[in-house]
């Protein structure tokens, strides 16, 4: 009796020590995560900034984004992976924008009335007639992509990649001289 309760003494060490890494993993693993969002907000945030600082000059070049209809799982054949291409369907664009310029205003008839001393550029105003914003109003675009290291503990038991890329795209309509 006493040779078996002498083997399974060594199990609940086993057992802790198991279980303490797991919990280690689970709070790198957390804390990585935060880390993650976090430069993802900042990076977002700063893009913002000199997206609306160049959108508010005037003479700011107008880019024009493409539209995305779809994704492409990419070649590993996985939708929501890094290899995944967008599609670009320019079909689907003017029954869309015009079904979201309709829906803007509560009924159509609130398109004409835009005060005579509006300070809206004149594309603006004209958004109903032709509600392709895209190449009417014109975007000033910022995109960047920063690389978040990856904890040791995350990097040898789970990821083993040194960084994580995270990339964020910025579209602000210009709105030279309104402010």
């Amino acid at each position: 009796m006493r040779t078996c309760a002498r083997n399974k003494t060594g199990q609940a060490a086993i057992e802790f020590v198991v279980c303490l890494l797991l919990i280690l993993l689970v709070l790198t693993g957390i804390i990585h995560v935060a880390r993650l969002a976090r430069t993802s907000l900042f990076l977002h945030a700063v893009l913002r900034g000199d997206a609306g600082r160049r959108a508010m000059r005037s003479g700011t070049l107008a880019r024009a984004p493409t539209h995305i209809s779809d994704w492409s799982p990419g070649a590993d054949n996985i939708r929501h992976t890094a290899d995944d291409q967008p599609v670009h369907r320019g079909m689907v664009v003017p029954n869309t924008a015009q079904t979201l310029t309709d829906f803007s205003v509560r009924s159509a008839s609130d398109w004409t009335f835009v005060a005579p001393d509006s300070r809206l550029p004149l594309s603006m105003i004209r958004l109903r007639e032709s509600p392709n914003s895209v190449t009417i109003v014109g975007f000033a675009h910022g995109e960047e992509t920063l690389h978040v290291p990856v904890d040791h503990v995350l990097r040898e038991l789970v990821y083993d990649k040194d960084d994580v890329a995270i990339k964020e795209e910025v579209w602000m309509p210009l709105m030279g001289g309104l402010y």
